[in-house]
């Protein structure tokens, strides 16, 4: 440890200035990769390569090699075993800030890493930093699991939503008493209450401190109010998990009988983080910074000390843009594979033999379907896609995007969430998205849509698998006969009884077996959703005006929509007496008021990817754009200060909408009308997805 601290300290013009503890903390975590060399007595230091990162965006924080070392080839082993690493563990890309005047920069080109965009450096030396981006090998259903975090993005727009990381109690006496972590501590706060930085607590834990406060003004409980709150899962969910990780966290008591009530306590928390989808938990507890490399690979839960993020994570936040991109005017549409078009795809990367295995034949070959989405003129993506032929064929897709216009992500988006669409409308399907070099972000909008690596080369084609329907309890055996037929991947013979969110479903493809988590199956399979025994389902008014760019539909859009209408994950604001039903992972039913024309029935299903409640002046524009609303239709849709934001995916539009008078035949019980969400027993909910018919349309 001294020789990396040592070595950082002679070349802080490259590597930066990081206090002991951030070091420390790094080594604990597993983060810090060594290489040594023998001089003929012992071993000695030679160099060393720090990756952190927020999952699935892995950072290098410091690549060095001593001067002594140099030439020799040790930067390049050092970086490939940071890519390896980071492989390993199911991230999708790992970026580098290097300033454009070092020499580093030509090892990290040398590696793949790719300048993605500049920033300004430091003020006093005024130099030019490189974000450089190198995407990583697309992982398999059995390598990979996905997650619902919204995470760091590292394109030259800033992300619709920064990732959101949980504060532990103790982060908050660490801010209020005086301790050795006050100063990272008062520096988290800081930066999350000048928006820096997206920290929130659960409200579970706001009680909790409620319950352990010394009088109605303490100051721990006015600081905890001032930051948002995201929805705690029911607390049967919560113990389920936080008893498979106390022997994670707590080998030796669990075994022992042992566990305190401050060890309980702690297992909570850490199961809320996981459970509500944080990018990161922050804690002073060292048992479980110890456990950070198994909550990472089993959870995908980023663990820091209050120390470490403090340091590590909080500067990263400066390199986001103050602003996000403008709502686009997009709109597509089908059309001819012309010459022209032909020249779009191959200035993008397209080969002569992909366009070709794309084309009709002749004008009586009906199995191929060209889309467009332009802005106004201007084409800023294409996507072929070729049907499956048969239960058993693969449907194929190839889709190609002009990587430097603002709506690239927005529109890879729309066409792989139609091309899948059109894929299930049957029967559960494969979709192969192929390989075209430079198409990084149609390739991670693929991967955020379910889409794994069919095999272990690189440049193999992307697979889906997609279930296009609601498996309940009476149609387990029926749907897992059509996924295995249409599919290959099979599903337990007997339909499992929810547990939580992360309870692994044992599924096997090709041979080999995995056990995935249930959201994120329902993720690989979307549009597809698990309605298990015990599950809960909350029934949530909607309004007809957003309704359809909300929930959407299968015809194209020839002329511009709002944007929300072309991402697969939606927002909706509700206000915060609804929290305890709208966490994430709950199923809900989506049910049209009869205000204004609307059809007062329930129009679809789908499933809350997260919700939080954020202060109504600090709702960024890029999530009304998502909601389909401006600042003064938020302030008349939900009263109060503060809205809850949920946003929603997997959603299926019912083929037969159910009414509000049968929904109560089926034993719904609501004084109020819907006029807010109302949760539903199992049996009611499970009747009216039934009676609805969902499915992918």
């Amino acid at each position: 440890m001294r020789d990396i601290r040592a070595a950082a300290d002679t070349d802080k013009e490259a590597l930066g200035f990081l206090p002991a503890a951030a070091y420390d903390d790094a080594v604990r975590k597993g983060e810090i990769t060594i290489v040594l060399r023998d001089d003929g007595e012992k071993a000695k230091y030679a160099g060393h390569v720090w990756v952190s990162g927020t999952y699935p965006h892995a950072r290098v924080v410091q690549l060095f090699v001593a001067q002594e070392f140099r030439g020799q080839g040790l930067s390049t082993r050092l970086l490939r075993s940071a890519i390896q690493s980071a492989e390993a563990l199911g991230y999708l890309s790992i970026k580098a800030n290097v300033a454009a005047d070092l020499p580093a920069n030509r090892v990290y080109e040398h590696h793949g890493f790719e300048v993605a965009f500049t920033k300004p450096g430091g003020r006093t030396r005024k130099r030019e930093i490189n974000v450089r981006v190198r995407d990583l090998a697309t992982p398999t259903l059995f390598t990979y699991r996905p997650t619902l975090s919204i995470a760091v993005s590292d394109a030259k727009t800033a992300p619709d939503v920064q990732p959101l990381y949980l504060l532990d109690l103790n982060v908050f006496f660490d801010a209020t008493r005086r301790r050795r972590a006050t100063a990272a501590a008062e520096k988290i706060i800081a930066a999350a209450l000048s928006n820096g930085l997206r920290v929130a607590v659960t409200t579970e834990f706001v009680k909790e401190l409620q319950r352990t406060s010394v009088g109605k003004d303490d100051p721990v409980l006015s600081f905890a109010k001032q930051l948002p709150a995201v929805s705690g899962p029911p607390k049967r969910e919560v113990a389920s998990l936080a008893d498979r990780l106390s022997t994670v966290v707590f080998p030796e008591k669990t075994r022992d009988g042992k566990l305190s009530v401050n060890d309980n306590s702690d297992l909570n928390h850490l199961a809320e983080a996981i459970l509500v989808g944080a990018a990161g938990f922050v804690t002073g507890e060292r048992a479980i910074i110890r456990a950070q490399a198994a909550l990472l690979q089993q959870h995908h839960l980023n663990v820091w000390s209050t120390e470490d993020f403090a340091t590590v994570v909080t500067p990263a936040f400066e390199e986001l843009p103050a602003a996000g991109h403008a709502e686009h005017d997009l709109s597509f549409r089908e059309e001819s594979l012309t010459d022209q078009t032909k020249a779009f795809l191959a200035a993008h990367g397209a080969s002569e033999r992909a366009i070709a295995a794309f084309s009709r034949r002749d004008a009586a070959d009906r199995r191929f379907r060209y889309i467009a989405a332009r802005e106004s003129t201007s084409l800023v993506a294409f996507a072929a896609h070729r049907s499956s032929t048969g239960p058993n064929d693969e449907s194929k897709l190839l889709l190609v995007a002009n990587p430097r216009h603002p709506a690239t992500s927005t529109a890879a988006d729309y066409l792989i969430e139609h091309a899948v669409r059109a894929s299930v409308l049957r029967h559960p399907a494969r979709v192969a998205l192929e390989h075209i070099d430079g198409q990084a972000v149609a390739r991670r909008s693929a991967v955020a849509s379910g889409f794994l690596a069919s095999g272990a080369d690189a440049k193999s084609s992307l697979l889906k698998i997609s279930v296009g329907a609601v498996i309940t309890p009476s149609n387990w055996s029926t749907m897992r006969r059509r996924l295995e037929s249409g599919t290959g991947l099979r599903l337990p013979s007997e339909c499992p009884v929810f547990q939580d969110d992360e309870q692994e479903i044992a599924v096997e493809l090709d041979g080999r077996r995995a056990a995935i988590p249930l959201a994120d199956l329902e993720t690989t399979l979307s549009p597809g959703l698990f309605l298990l025994p015990g599950r809960q389902v909350a029934v949530v008014p909607i309004r007809r005006i957003w309704a359809q760019d909300l929930i959407g539909g299968a015809q194209l859009s020839l002329l511009p929509k709002p944007e929300a209408a072309f991402r697969s994950r939606r927002v909706y604001f509700a206000s915060v007496a609804n929290q305890s039903n709208l966490v994430r992972g709950r199923l809900i039913i989506l049910y049209e008021s009869a205000k204004k024309g609307g059809s007062g029935a329930g129009i679809a299903v789908a499933r809350v990817a997260k919700a939080e409640a954020i202060a109504k002046a600090h709702v960024p524009e890029s999530l009304l754009r998502a909601a389909v609303l401006r600042g003064a239709e938020l302030d008349a849709l939900v009263k109060g200060a503060t809205v809850l934001v949920v946003w929603f995916d997997n959603i299926m539009r019912f083929e037969q909408p159910v009414s509000f008078t049968r929904m109560e035949a089926f034993g719904m019980e609501d004084k109020t009308k819907l006029v807010k969400s109302h949760m539903l027993k199992f049996e009611t909910a499970a009747q009216i997805i039934e009676a609805g018919c969902p499915n992918a349309r």
